[in-house]
């Protein structure tokens, strides 16, 4: 994670209209002589503090100070990020570090940037107009009914809706602008994925989505990227919100909104989630930002201070649906909806749309499209799933061999428990026992511990992390090769998502799973789920009478359903039996 996002997820300091500008500093490294006096043109990136509004704005690096924990980082020195550079988007501590951050970028971009931007333009698209209109692109036209039917059963994409529209084939089918484009391939994407494909060009075309697609299959790109094209109509006021169910999730939302919206003219982000200081997240929503990535509680706190507008709303994305919409957070998006335009584009997006909220999600959207890619609501295909059984006193000496096994252990390793006071007994177990780098993560520790274990984690610092559901949901955790899951889940949808872990971005992984009778209710949707994978099961489990139980159950479940009689049947016997009577 770069050091202008790590400063965004701690303190989510302020990006005024007016920043360093170009005639605050020369683009040449070359620092000026000496300090100068404040200007408009520089702005702190959070409030400053009453004594120190008139200080002078520091010339040299060496002038500023080291930050404190939570604060933003210059991306040049690494002192304390007190202002943001216009051109970058970026925290720096002088204008010495912001005339080398403005070197860096303008040499790394500028023949990349003017290639692309020439073959994009060449395309009929809008250049520099921010209005945008999608278009079939000419390519995807000319293509018969049959070819789009056979393309998406080989993508395994599943649509139903009124009058849906064709899947594009490549990023240039949608007609991005310039910068756009331009931002999409320094971002790493070459190709859409199948839930891309069919999922922005509905997006484009504001149409409300409930969207299903595995763990790591490039949800986020698809409806981030009409969500920039709506924020690009409308200035200010927020044009798009994007509520999280974990902060964590939100960080990484943010930070790929950035990548997208770089060098857009006036584009800015606000994270407001809970863990975090509130006044410079008040302060940030003053600087006319256009996406909003938000958790529900802090969202709603903020929303009673009168300090955020969401009346303009153009599109409002729930990542990770089912979760959201579970007890504890429904009312609270409820509540959330109730501030926001009613005029607004809808998108519900997860790895599970379980039917339990299926009526739910018929009040929330209007007309929707359905999008589905692969079976619904089953294990990534990328993860191979081992099912182990183990009785509750064996599981640590069970997961100890797992992490001393070569052919298994692959770090940093992902152990999923149930409880938070689990987590932090069985790291210290693991740390003891095996002398690995271990550490515990869970929804009790603060905010800056959360954010400094996941970087590591991304880094490579730690062999073993030890979590809680925190990091279940939606994470790209890449390096993550073996998902552990000490406990198993509560349902089988958190365990399509915690096993999700290990197959991110169509890499392949291995997910272990221990359960015992503790799990007795779940072991027939177990069966179903991991069976047709062709992965073994324990006899314990197959053999179990509480699998041929709830088969029967299941079974006897469907048998009275099909019983029931609908309105449609009486009144097809009505009419039957009137034509069955004879006429006088």
């Amino acid at each position: 994670m770069h050091a202008s996002t790590s400063a965004h997820a701690s303190t989510t300091h302020a990006t005024p209209s007016s920043h360093l500008s170009a005639s605050s500093a020369s683009p040449c490294p070359v620092p000026p002589p000496a300090p100068l006096p404040p200007s408009p043109s520089l702005t702190p990136s959070s409030p400053p503090a009453s004594d120190a509004e008139d200080e002078p704005i520091k010339s040299y690096s060496k002038l500023q100070r080291w930050p404190l924990q939570g604060e933003p980082v210059c991306v040049i020195c690494g002192r304390y990020g007190e202002y943001i550079c216009d051109q970058t988007e970026h925290d720096v501590c002088s204008l010495e570090c912001k005339a080398k951050d403005h070197l860096q970028s303008t040499v790394a971009s500028s023949s990349e940037d003017i290639a692309l931007a020439q073959q994009a333009s060449a395309a009929s698209s809008p250049s520099n107009n921010t209005s945008y209109t999608y278009r079939e692109h000419e390519f995807i036209t000319q293509l018969g009914q049959d070819q789009i039917d056979t393309l998406r059963q080989q993508l395994g994409l599943s649509v139903h809706g009124n009058q849906v529209c064709r899947p594009v084939i490549e990023f240039e089918h949608c007609n991005f602008p310039p910068t756009l484009c331009t931002n999409l391939k320094r971002a790493g994407y070459e190709a859409p994925t199948p839930i891309q494909m069919q999922m922005i060009p509905v997006g484009l075309m504001g149409r409300d989505i409930l969207a299903s697609a595995d763990t790591g299959s490039g949800k986020t790109a698809a409806f981030l990227l009409p969500a920039v094209i709506r924020c690009m109509e409308q200035k200010d006021a927020p044009a798009a919100l994007i509520l999280t169910p974990t902060r964590e999730l939100a960080v990484q939302i943010e930070k790929q909104a950035q990548e997208l919206m770089f060098k857009l003219p006036q584009m800015k982000t606000a994270l407001l989630v809970g863990g975090m200081p509130l006044p410079p997240q008040l302060h940030r929503l003053q600087q006319n930002v256009q996406v909003i990535i938000a958790t529900p509680g802090r969202l709603l706190e903020i929303i009673s201070q009168n300090a955020v507008n969401l009346g303009e709303l153009k599109i409002l994305i729930l990542d990770e649906a089912d979760t959201m919409l579970k007890m504890g957070f429904q009312q609270q998006v409820l509540e959330v909806l109730e501030n926001c335009s009613p005029d607004r584009q809808t998108v519900l997006v997860s790895a599970t749309i379980p039917d339990s909220i299926e009526r739910f999600v018929q009040q929330l959207l209007r007309d929707p499209v359905r999008i589905t890619v692969g079976e619904k609501n089953q294990p990534c295909s990328n993860v191979r799933q081992i099912v182990l059984w183990v009785e509750e006193p064996s599981k640590k000496k069970k997961l100890f061999q797992i992490l001393n096994d070569s052919k298994l252990f692959q770090p940093p390793v992902l152990v999923f428990v149930d409880c938070r006071l689990g987590a932090d007994l069985l790291s210290e177990a693991v740390h003891k026992i095996t002398e690995l780098e271990c550490v515990a993560i869970h929804s009790e520790k603060p905010q800056s511990e959360r954010t400094k274990i996941l970087q590591g984690l991304l880094q490579g610092q730690y062999d073993v992390v030890v979590s809680t559901g925190v990091l279940g949901r939606g994470l790209d955790l890449v390096h993550v090769k073996l998902v552990v899951n000490f406990d198993m889940p509560s349902s089988m949808d958190e365990y399509v998502h915690q096993i999700g872990r290990a197959g991110r971005l169509g890499h392949r992984g291995t997910a272990i799973t221990f359960i015992n009778k503790n799990n007795k209710n779940l072991f027939w949707d177990l069966v179903k789920r991991v069976q047709p994978t062709g992965s073994l099961l324990p006899p314990q489990l197959l053999n179990s009478p509480y699998v041929q139980e709830q088969k029967r159950t299941e079974q006897r479940k469907h048998h009275d359903q099909n019983k029931v009689v609908t309105g449609d049947q009486i009144l097809n016997l009505i009419r039957k039996h009137d034509r069955k009577k004879p006429r006088k």
